[in-house]
């Protein structure tokens, strides 16, 4: 009679069921985390401090170049821009400080109605 009967020293599933019963459980984490980043990333704030490290990057890179060239140390250069970098993206992070205005529903006048009686004589 010809069968199979399997291996003979198999036993469970390895690791393999292990790790595929973790990688089960952190799926929903993953893909929430993920949602969340991509919110975060197309958030006004981000995106200002963002234009904010670019804008001073490019300035910084300009100074230290000029600094070099004015014969000051490299170091000395990098760490005062630097310095001047990070109060301008603090100042972004907090904010400008202005608000918006809370526009309230402006209230309609009230108008007397004039209210005409046919009844009355007083016109006549």
């Amino acid at each position: 009679m010809n069968y199979h009967s399997g291996l003979r020293f198999q036993r469970g599933r390895g690791l393999g069921s292990m790790f595929s019963g973790l990688l089960r459980g952190f799926m929903p984490l993953a893909r929430m985390g993920v949602s969340a980043g991509k919110k975060l990333l197309q958030s006004d704030l981000v995106k200002n401090i963002a234009n904010t490290a670019l804008t001073h990057g490019k300035k910084a890179m300009l100074g230290v170049a000029a600094d070099l060239i004015e014969g000051r140390n490299a170091k000395e250069a990098a760490q005062a821009q630097l310095n001047e970098a990070r109060k301008d993206i603090a100042d972004t992070l907090r904010g400008s400080g202005a608000r918006k205005r809370k526009y309230t529903c402006r209230k309609k006048k009230k108008s007397k109605r004039i209210r005409f009686n046919l009844l009355d004589d007083d016109d006549v």
